[in-house]
């Protein structure tokens, strides 16, 4: 589990940091979707919209288990990446989760505040990265990967029955997707999910927020931290929602930067 931890979130993080792919990478990648490509500047940043747009309505109640799983996926492969055993994860109708891993020898404060803390930022890294990878011409790759984290998930980590059957319908609906779309209208899709993760991420980290202040002992990853490190689960929760911010943000301005300087103009033209 450990390989497999490591291996999602470097590529994960070589992605949405914009690193350059090793050449044996690029072949792979190659072999893998050979007529992959990227949709035009305008598709991406549509998409990313509409994403963004779904999660303000009423309609996000069908997607919001997009950012469980990743959440809970954060979780998980961070306890890996630092030597420990990933178990379950949990994903309940109501969109909340939880992942159990069991702790490697030596455990200390400084990897249960990276496991902690690794779960609220993932769907925005996820967005990022995503997004990234779509503007690369990596559009079918990345879902390609995606599909195969999830379906990871589903042998060796979900143990839930809506958990399953929400991951396996995602699974079986996108890899049927993948045959029947063209690259350009995957990344179109890529950038939908991107688009509401960032916003959903967010809103998750805000919700956080409300359970530290109202609900006290909720369990909530803040309230973990907290106990590992002595800092105030208020900040905890609102340093998360900072963080969340700042990467979803970066997600939206690298979706619609082919665009910045004409949105600039034009919220200038309004002041």
């Amino acid at each position: 589990m450990w390989v497999l931890s490591v291996v999602v979130l470097a590529i994960s993080l070589i992605f949405g940091t914009h690193q350059t792919l090793p050449p044996a990478v690029g072949d792979f990648l190659q072999w893998l979707a050979p007529h992959d490509g990227a949709p035009s500047a305008f598709l991406v940043a549509l998409g990313f919209g509409i994403g963004v747009v779904v999660e303000a309505l009423p309609t996000k109640l069908l997607f919001r288990y997009f950012s469980t799983a990743v959440h809970e996926l954060g979780h998980a492969f961070m306890a890996g990446a630092l030597f420990a055993r990933p178990k379950t994860i949990l994903i309940q109708p109501s969109s909340s989760g939880l992942a159990t891993f069991e702790l490697a020898p030596n455990w200390g404060r400084f990897r249960s505040f990276l496991v902690s803390a690794a779960g609220y930022p993932a769907p925005s890294i996820a967005a990022v990265a995503a997004i990234q990878a779509v503007q690369r011409g990596h559009s079918q790759a990345w879902a390609v990967f995606s599909i195969a984290v999830l379906s990871i998930a589903i042998i060796l980590l979900i143990r839930n029955f809506w958990g399953f059957f929400w991951t396996s319908g995602v699974v079986i609906a996108s890899y049927f997707g993948l045959k029947l779309v063209s690259a350009q209208w995957v990344g179109v899709g890529v950038a939908g999910i991107a688009g509401f993760l960032a916003m959903n991420g967010i809103e998750f980290a805000q919700i956080q927020v409300k359970l530290v202040r109202q609900s006290p002992g909720s369990g909530v990853d803040a309230e973990a931290i907290s106990q590992v490190t002595r800092i105030p689960a208020g900040l905890v929760a609102s340093g998360h929602l900072l963080v969340c911010m700042g990467i979803s943000g970066a997600a939206g301005y690298f979706a619609i930067q082919p665009y910045w300087s004409e949105i600039q103009k034009w919220t200038t033209g309004l002041i």
